[in-house]
């Protein structure tokens, strides 16, 4: 086998690790910091509400800011809490841009791991395989930076491949601890323990159930020592639940919807690459061990996912790399047994390796970096969120024409309440009446909505983005409507009792 001696192999590991993260870091920062505002409409919640921690200080919050969803405040639960109390010291100390630096952290932390964990398995060029993650998928990359959960639930899952592949099961229970304060997609990490079973006995006939219950057990520790047990148990049904709602007509976000395969194949054809490298490798002799088979489980896992869902491409990508790594990047080819020269083979693979994996990451970070530079203005809603800050009282309610536009209103503006927020279900979940009043009034379906607006929701104001014209022409015949403020982004209307909407004039 052809040995190479370059510089990093002379260092001790713990500076190549040092190194490699600090490269990731810089990358990843470059990218968010170079962003107009947050990579996603969600990350300002996220910052917001890491924000309220150090605050209120302490891990229960009082949520005060969406009264008529599941989010209320006598059932409120925060789902990402482990992520809140990471980014808190963040926001509170830099605002945007501390949340960014923190979220670059993370990123570079994730594909650390990886790094760690292809060295682990003996994985050559682990260093290279690993940086690689940066060129695989566009909306992989950019799902990463966004101020959000899903790099760190990446890192965790990682973490847990580590610890099933050195048979270091009782981390497993620390690690399903800490994913269940993260996010309650927890039961990914009991899967992936127990594909790791699974996988074990395929190559070995061999049976050890540790892991599962190890992982199960750690989740069952996260769900009772949670300072918001036993609420959080009710609030995971609920919000599982909304996410099949789609499928009795409620839209959701775009990110539970599944991608078209043109779609897929455009941004994402580097994970594809990588899982068909993966399942090649048999052709050119060998068996898939325990460790290699475990990476195909998960990597099929995940892909089903996204084909379900196009958010799970957060956690696609990396597998199938990882996957390909470890059926490419350990043991020996023989290729001298079937090659006239191999040495020259195989330096002119590397060389075709390497010049398209540089390829394919610069041509991947150009991608995010323009898709992160077509973000919303950071600016939109806050002059609207500022004049309700001046002008209304404490908790008074502001009804939105649309519900994604909480969170950019929520970060600006923790003075008033608001009606919807973060998934329309959270609303239809609470009160399916409530819910269908609001979307006939928001379509314009609702002559003069201002009664059912005081009478139903108790709203004081009317937030509108300017995209509702059907709305907007509602409201301008609406005398129990006053338009109060109006910038390039936003409308505000006030909300008047029915004894004074008739000295106004429509």
């Amino acid at each position: 086998m052809l040995q190479t001696r370059s510089l990093p192999q002379r260092l001790p590991v713990t500076m190549q690790g040092a190194l490699f993260f600090l490269l990731c870091f810089a990358l990843s920062a470059v990218l968010l910091l170079t962003t107009p505002g947050f990579p996603g409409t969600d990350d300002y919640y996220h910052a917001r509400i890491s924000a309220e921690i150090i605050a209120q200080r302490r891990l229960a919050l009082d949520f005060i800011w969406l009264p008529h969803t599941i989010l209320s405040p006598d059932r409120f639960v925060d789902h990402h809490l482990l992520y809140h109390l990471f980014l808190a010291p963040w926001v509170a100390l830099g605002g945007m841009i501390g949340a960014e630096i923190a979220q670059a952290l993370i990123v570079a932390g994730t594909f650390t791991a990886g790094w760690a964990l292809l060295r682990s398995i003996g994985t050559r060029h682990a260093a290279l395989w690993a940086f690689a993650l940066f060129g695989l998928s566009v909306p992989f990359l950019h799902r990463l930076l966004m101020i959000r959960t899903q790099a760190t639930a990446l890192l965790l899952l990682i973490l847990g491949l580590h610890a099933l592949f050195q048979r270091r099961h009782r981390w497993l229970l620390v690690i399903a601890f800490a994913y269940t304060w993260l996010y309650d997609g927890f039961i990914l990490i009991v899967a992936f323990a127990a594909l790791a079973v699974l996988a074990e006995w395929i190559a070995d006939r061999r049976l050890d159930v540790r892991p599962v219950v190890y992982a199960i057990t750690g989740v069952g520790l996260g769900l009772v020592i949670n300072p918001y047990f036993p609420r959080n148990i009710v609030f995971i049904a609920e919000h599982l639940g909304a996410k099949v709602a789609f499928e009795s007509g409620i839209r959701v976000g775009n990110e539970w919807y599944p991608y078209q395969t043109a779609t897929l194949l455009e941004n994402s054809g580097g994970a594809l690459l990588a899982l068909a490298l993966g399942l090649l490798r048999p052709s050119f002799g060998g068996r898939r061990d325990r460790v290699e088979t475990t990476l195909l489980l998960v990597t099929l896992l995940t892909l089903a996912m996204l084909f379900r869902s196009r958010r799970f491409i957060e956690y696609y990508p990396a597998f199938a790399l990882l996957f390909a790594a470890a059926s490419w990047g350990r043991g020996d080819l023989s290729l001298r047994d079937w090659l006239p020269d191999p040495g020259v083979v195989r330096r002119l693979a590397s060389g075709v390796a390497l010049t398209s994996a540089a390829l394919a990451i610069g041509l991947t970070v150009a991608a995010v970096h323009r898709s992160l530079d077509d973000v919303s203005d950071p600016a939109t809603h806050a002059g609207a969120a500022a004049w309700l800050a001046e002008h209304s009282s404490p908790g008074s309610l502001v009804f939105q024409t649309d519900w994604d536009d909480f969170t950019r209103l929520f970060y600006h503006n923790t003075h008033n309440t608001y009606l919807v927020g973060l998934d329309p279900t959270y609303l239809e979940r609470a009160s399916r009446q409530l819910w269908d009043s609001w979307v006939a009034i928001t379509r314009g379906q609702v002559e003069q909505p201002s009664a059912t607006i005081h009478r139903d929701f108790g709203a004081a104001y009317v937030v509108s983005d300017t995209r509702h014209p059907e709305f907007a022409a509602r409201a301008e015949s609406d005398p129990g409507l006053k338009l109060v403020y109006r910038d390039t982004y936003s409308v505000v209307w006030e909300v008047l009792p029915a004894e004074l909407a008739g000295n106004v004039q429509p």
